[in-house]
């Protein structure tokens, strides 16, 4: 305790100036688990309160916290709450909402927290990654908005936080702190560090490393058992390696960590490896995995995944891509964001109109990084990743909304059903007006620079005020960026992929009509279907004509990325085979490249003959 108070009277010391002086300090106990529930204590006294006039002392959960971007309603879970005066008489209290009302100056405040991971809610359900769990003696994640409020007008002062846990566990976080017996502290600047550090309480399972000099660390906890963190990190070093380069080895942070909570649905592996499955089991996943909130939540200097495992290395596909979006935060919005965020309303959140910097930037920084680190190649850049943003983003209203109109009201309806175009249309976003700068720069500036300068101006511990972010943007590339920002951002135009990517010499057509290859399959009326998890098609019904000599059952290797090259197709007569594999047995079927009169969506290909322009601004965009 004389250490806790010490600790205490030190942040005081560090932190606190003029009228906000105190320190919120909390207590939590994992070690006494009762219904899901822990407790958790609140020294009031530390906090020193001023009197009000009415005598009312008003104590909040946050509505909802910066990155999810929905109503969570965290006060829902908290239960039995009282506090005391200094004679240790109870306070009248009234709860309503997310807060609560204590009549009298409280000395300590008790009560218990729930869990979110348990709780059998519909409407504005928790998304897991932003949410708690109470395993006892096993896994605790401390998303600090579920267990500890906040006085009102005091999310300022400085925070203490006890953790009371088993030996066997231990507290991994982005937060400072120190360990004491049975018991881990931590301490953040103010209640807004506080909450955008999580802590993930359980066994050890981490992995550190060295990234430009910051000191990154992957803690793991999985429901079945494995030790994952080291896999995690082979899997992800590659891509790591890749922002590093990117960001010249300037990190704003010097610890990261990454920390995951992989959910055991190992029963239902052979829905991803082709194997004959009961409609039971179907059914039992269906009714399982429905509702499950399966993805991350990024954090200035952390990040939270809730993913699940169904066995083999499933859990381990597609883990640099998500990875790498969540890291990419550092930028945006750890070092550049705007009031609403920096000063984030808890109690009646504001949304930022700028979601295409917080997220669509981010999200392209996460893919373009990989082509310059040489993580992938400019044909699979194109052809797969930013086709694929280039078709979901087709789907945005634009007619009814722009994107800043959007970001501003996604908590409300229409808007926050395209909360999802922030990755696709979003993304796309923030590669047109890469090109446009570029374009407007003669190569001197990309988007990289101008996020890193306004980055220097402002830093984490400053905040742009949204309506002059963009002028601000424009004003370091080139008066005639404003107009992309008016049309496309701001504005209520179609986003001009066509164009924009003409001027790095790739055509690209949302009906395209004219020739296309022949499918050797599809084409030759044969039915397959794909078996997921495998590089394999199979044969369901064979064509009248057969002219492969196929049978049903067969396994095609799959062969669309031999149909589609850099510049559209291979050329007509060219010899390809098809890779069959019959109970056990492989064989090969050649095959001569066919074109026939057709039509394709979203069409995209490098052009033959670019000119010099054209090579050179796409060199600019694709150099490494």
């Amino acid at each position: 305790m004389k250490i806790k108070l010490l600790l205490l009277a030190l942040l005081a010391t560090l932190y606190v100036t003029g009228q906000n002086k105190g320190v919120h300090s909390y207590a939590i106990d994992l070690t006494h688990v009762v219904e899901d529930r822990v407790k958790v204590t609140i020294d009031a006294s530390l906090v020193q309160l001023s009197n009000p006039k009415d005598n009312q002392y008003k104590f909040h959960f946050p509505a909802t916290i910066p990155g999810t971007y929905a109503t969570l309603d965290y006060g829902r879970f908290i239960q039995d709450f009282k506090a005391y005066n200094t004679g240790g008489q109870p306070l009248k209290v009234k709860h309503k909402g997310n807060t609560f009302t204590i009549y009298g100056k409280p000395e300590r405040i008790e009560y218990w927290a729930d869990d979110t991971f348990d709780a059998r809610i519909r409407k504005n359900k928790v998304f897991e990654p932003a949410g708690t769990n109470n395993q006892e003696r096993t896994n605790f994640l401390l998303n600090a908005a579920g267990y500890f409020g906040f006085f009102e007008g005091k999310e300022a002062l400085p925070v203490a936080l006890e953790i009371t846990k088993s030996p066997s566990l231990y507290g991994l976080s982005a937060l400072e702190g120190y360990s004491y017996g049975n018991t881990q502290n931590f301490y953040a600047r103010d209640y807004h560090h506080f909450l955008d550090c999580p802590i993930m309480v359980s066994k050890p399972d981490t992995t550190s490393f060295k990234l430009g000099g910051a000191k990154v660390t992957i803690g793991v906890f999985t429901e079945n058992g494995r030790e994952l963190s080291q896999e995690i990190y082979e899997q992800v070093e590659t891509s790591m390696k890749a922002i590093e380069a990117f960001l010249e080895g300037n990190l704003p942070v010097e610890n990261y960590a990454f920390l995951f909570y992989i959910k055991d649905h190992t029963e239902f592996e052979g829905l991803f490896s082709g194997q004959e499955i009961k409609v039971g089991t179907i059914i039992k996943a269906i009714r399982t995995l429905a509702g499950k909130g399966f993805g991350a939540l990024e954090h200035g200097n952390s990040s939270v995944y809730y993913l699940p495992d169904f066995g083999g290395t499933t859990v381990l596909d597609g883990m640099a891509d998500v990875c790498i979006h969540e890291f990419f935060h550092i930028l945006t919005p750890l070092g550049l964001h705007s009031e609403e965020i920096g000063n984030f309303d808890y109690i009646n959140p504001k949304m930022s109109q700028h979601l295409w910097l917080y997220e669509g930037i981010t999200e392209y920084f996460a893919g373009i990084s990989q082509l310059k680190g040489g993580v992938i190649d400019k044909e699979e850049y194109i052809q797969s990743l930013l086709r694929g943003k280039i078709r979901s983003a087709d789907r945005y209203p634009t007619a009814k909304m722009s994107f800043t109109e959007m970001s501003e009201n996604v908590l409300k309806n229409p808007y926050k059903k395209q909360y999802g175009q922030v990755y696709q249309r979003g993304a796309l976003m923030g590669a047109l007006l890469d090109i446009r700068i570029m374009e407007l720069t003669g190569g001197e500036k990309d988007l990289h620079d101008i996020i890193l300068a306004l980055r220097d101006v402002y830093g984490p511990d400053k905040s742009f005020k949204d309506p002059q972010i963009i002028a601000e943007f424009v004003a370091l590339v080139h008066s005639d960026l404003q107009e992309f920002f008016d049309d496309y951002v701001s504005g209520r135009n179609e986003l001009p992929t066509k164009e924009y990517l003409n001027k790095v010499g790739i055509d690209y057509d949302r009906r395209y009509a004219g020739p296309v290859v022949v499918d050797p399959l599809r084409d030759n009326g044969y039915k397959t279907r794909g078996i997921r998890s495998t590089d394999y098609i199979e044969i369901k019904n064979i064509s009248k004509e057969n002219p492969y000599e196929l049978e049903k059952g067969d396994r095609v290797q799959r062969y669309a990325n031999e149909l589609e090259t850099a510049y559209g197709g291979p050329k007509e007569g060219s010899p390809l085979v098809l890779l069959i594999e019959r109970n056990g047995t492989k064989f090969t079927v050649p095959y001569n490249v066919a074109y026939t009169t057709g039509s394709k969506k979203h069409y995209i290909r490098f052009q033959r003959n670019p000119t010099a322009a054209q090579s050179a601004l796409q060199k600019l965009w694709f150099k490494n």
